[in-house]
């Protein structure tokens, strides 16, 4: 069986790549700016903080790209697929007919670059589809309420 994954639009890795510097920023300047003023920072720990911000560094330029790179999803008939990760590489498979909610949502760096998450609900969990274009988000979670409204229907009928 053949299945056709949709890749991301460029704009998702610019988004990925400014939450990175965020969080890495939250984590590295403080703890940067303690190490030296609390502590006398010694050749060790100086090593220890430039290794520390090499590899925040190549973190920030790596993650991202590869991050974009692996990320696909599909949305069949029979099922949402999502394929992602930065080292592991995993795959969520959920049937269309498990779904019970679906939701919509976005971040503050997702809203600068008009991109959303729609989130499917089913008994075993949620499955996100992250960085989607605003309208494409609306189209999938539009198309995904009417199949369930019509396995509800046949459901019903039988």
């Amino acid at each position: 069986m053949n299945i056709d994954y949709i890749r991301l639009q460029k704009t998702a890795q610019h988004c990925m790549r400014i939450s990175a510097i965020i969080v890495l920023a939250i984590i590295l300047i403080p703890s940067t700016i303690l190490s030296i003023w609390l502590l006398e920072v010694e050749t060790i720990g100086k090593i220890v903080l430039g290794i520390s911000w090499a590899l925040a560094i190549a973190y920030i330029i790596a993650a991202p790209k590869v991050r974009y790179e692996r990320y696909r999803y599909c949305i069949d008939e029979e099922a949402i697929r999502v394929r992602e990760g930065l080292l592991w590489v995993s795959e969520s498979i959920v049937p269309i007919e498990r779904l019970h909610k679906i939701e919509i949502s976005q971040g503050p760096i997702a809203r600068i670059f008009k991109l959303s998450t729609v989130c499917v609900t089913t008994a075993g969990g949620d499955v996100k589809v992250k960085f989607l274009e605003d309208e494409v988000a609306a189209e999938i979670a539009e198309k995904l309420k009417n199949k369930i409204n019509f396995i509800a229907q046949a459901e019903r009928a039988e």
